[in-house]
């Protein structure tokens, strides 16, 4: 019986990465060329310092300001000067005022490029050129509409998106470079928090005390995370989260991304809420039993926070009562105690941290944990009105959770 080919071992796989039309890359070379404002829109990319370096060489070379988007992972610099304000979930007001004044807008296999757009100009055509490279277009037979909102696009780089930035500067090889940026000197370590109501600054701060040097990949993180203060320097500073805005998936994700990096040299960290943490709690015994290493820290703001926030909305566009609004939301009065419960799976677990000064011996202790090859949980008790704050001052309309 002849061998099926297809079956068979071949040092050729994975499969050369698709690439876009060459017509398609000269058009949108030319569009780019003649921008006065372009955007680029980092989305779903591979994790190799070498497209990393491409990827920031055609953003210098186009002076094209970058924006990230918070389920994609890291994928340019955070701390970049043309990086527009941090990596976000839903587009922010900054990112959307940076859209509807470029007049040529890239998107790189950008989750769900057409609500962005249609968030952006307000339901409106978009006024600028519209680029996008990806091979999203296959799921557009989804029953479910997995596709999302389609978005009007001008020219399709229909491949890989990191093998259409290598096409793209080499087609723009010629183009005179945009001004060069000017370097941004080292961040300097941020004041402590004044607050007495512990926060995930707190947190950002007192982890980074504890981990020193040694390089942190973070596996997961909530909203609120301040990327100001622990900027994306590498592709795996951070792996991304699930795109649906689903509860649950942040500890199976977590423990998977940690797997994946132990026996590295790099640290693996998770951010998770207290919601989501209590819904794939259980995954946590995986870690135990097979001694992977993850520090997870919670932040507990004893609620299913963003729900609640959802219902003071929609409480506000009918007229009723916004103080109902933790009803079926909240996990307090009294609160699970989480540690024990992260315990209870075979994790060490500290807390609940309910002051900032306990925070930084929890984090050595965290820290040592998984430098010793085990898992380890850290519950903070975090004011839920800062994390309030941080929203409003970010969210433009759209929907939450995608």
């Amino acid at each position: 019986m002849p061998k099926l080919r297809y079956l068979t071992r071949s040092a050729s796989y994975p499969h050369p990465a698709p690439r876009p039309a060459a017509a398609a890359v000269q058009a949108a070379a030319k569009a780019l060329a003649g921008a006065k404002k372009p955007v680029i829109l980092f989305g779903r990319l591979r994790r190799t310092e070498a497209d990393w370096n491409k990827r920031v060489a055609l953003a210098e070379k186009l002076g094209a300001r970058m924006l990230s988007d918070l389920k994609a992972g890291s994928m340019v610099p955070t701390d970049h000067p043309l990086h527009l304000g941090q990596p976000f979930n839903n587009l922010s007001k900054g990112a959307a005022e940076a859209l509807k004044a470029a007049d040529v807008i890239l998107s790189l296999d950008w989750n769900d490029l057409g609500g962005a757009l249609q968030v952006a100009f307000d339901k409106q055509p978009p006024t600028a050129t519209i680029i996008h490279a990806g091979q999203d277009m296959q799921l557009h037979n989804g029953f479910g509409k997995e596709h999302l909102e389609l978005p009007p696009v001008d020219v399709h780089l229909y491949g890989d998106p990191d093998v259409a930035v290598e096409e793209l500067l080499a087609a723009l090889a010629d183009h005179k470079s945009a001004a060069p940026v000017a370097v941004k000197k080292p961040a300097v370590p941020a004041a402590k928090e004044a607050s007495d109501k512990l926060n995930l600054r707190h947190i950002a701060q007192a982890l980074a005390e504890a981990c020193g040097e040694q390089p942190v990949s973070f596996v997961s993180l909530s909203r609120g995370w301040p990327v100001d203060l622990w900027p994306h320097r590498h592709p795996l500073d951070y792996l991304g989260k699930d795109g649906g805005g689903g509860i649950g998936s942040g500890p199976g994700l977590s423990i998977g991304g940690a797997l994946a990096l132990k026996g590295s040299e790099r640290l693996a960290v998770s951010v998770l809420g207290d919601g989501d943490c209590m819904m794939g709690v259980n995954a946590f015994w995986t870690a135990a039993r097979y001694e992977i290493p993850l520090l997870t820290i919670i932040g507990n703001n004893r609620s299913y926070y963003n729900d609640e926030l959802h219902q003071e909305s929609v409480a506000l566009k009918r007229g009723r009562n916004t103080a109902n609004r933790w009803i079926g939301q909240g996990i307090d009065h009294p609160a699970p105690d989480i540690a024990k419960i992260a315990e209870g799976q075979g994790v060490l677990g500290i807390g609940p941290i309910k002051r900032v000064e306990d925070l930084a011996e929890a984090m050595q202790r965290g820290v040592a944990a998984i430098r010793a090859g085990k898992p380890c949980l850290i519950d903070v008790h975090i004011d839920p009105h800062h994390g309030r704050s941080l929203r409003e001052s970010m969210q433009v309309r759209g929907t939450e959770g995608l």
